[in-house]
């Protein structure tokens, strides 16, 4: 990796980092190659996760690093305070009871049927969903608010960048369509389905 960053001068994705400062100005202790070919410096990709709530997603892409790459980040020397943070969002995905799972598909199925013009259907669904948010425990609130799970636009390919519950708020603003909403909710259901049903078999 560094012979090739620092001899053969081997071309990536990116010619700079997030700060401006260019890739082959990179130092050696803190340079990083993610298997979609981003170079990177590993005090700010660090930072960038953390800033993140400890979600592996490429800040330039926006697409999720694989579990291959978000283990090598954490066993890289300077990813060891990822670590705490890569626990507490596992934790998080443990932390949604199958009563609300259930809720999200209702949700999902509502937002996507509606086609009406006032979309009130969907308002009406998105309201009454946030305020069962409200009555569980804090724990299953933090969960919904601040894990983003791996889903992607099913149309763009693009990645989500959301939690459950800012997609819902931000849906119910205005500031994105339902349909849209509804793919991912529909996604991050089936997510933490599978999720339940593994550890149910474990």
């Amino acid at each position: 990796m560094h012979f090739e960053h620092e001899r053969l001068a081997k071309n990536y994705v990116n010619d700079e980092i997030m700060l401006g400062d260019t890739v082959k100005n990179i130092p050696r202790t803190e340079f990083f190659v993610t298997e979609d070919n981003y170079a990177w410096s590993m005090d700010e990709l660090v930072q960038a996760i953390k800033a993140n709530s400890g979600v592996f997603r490429n800040p330039l892409s926006r697409e999720m690093f694989t579990s291959k790459y978000v283990k090598s980040i954490l066993t890289h020397p300077m990813g060891s305070p990822l670590a705490a943070l890569h626990v507490e969002q596992a934790a998080l995905s443990k932390g949604v009871q199958m009563e609300t799972i259930e809720h999200m598909e209702i949700l999902a199925e509502t937002l996507l049927a509606d086609h009406s013009s006032d979309t009130i259907p969907s308002r009406t669904a998105a309201e009454e969903f946030l305020l069962y948010v409200a009555t569980l425990p804090n724990f299953e609130q933090k969960a919904l608010n601040d894990l983003r799970y791996p889903a992607k636009d099913s149309h763009t390919g693009q990645s989500y960048g959301f939690s459950v519950g800012k997609a819902v708020q931000d849906a119910k603003a205005n500031l994105v369509c339902f349909h849209k909403i509804s793919d991912y909710i529909k996604q991050a259901s089936q997510y933490l389905r599978k999720s339940r049903e593994s550890d149910s078999r474990g």
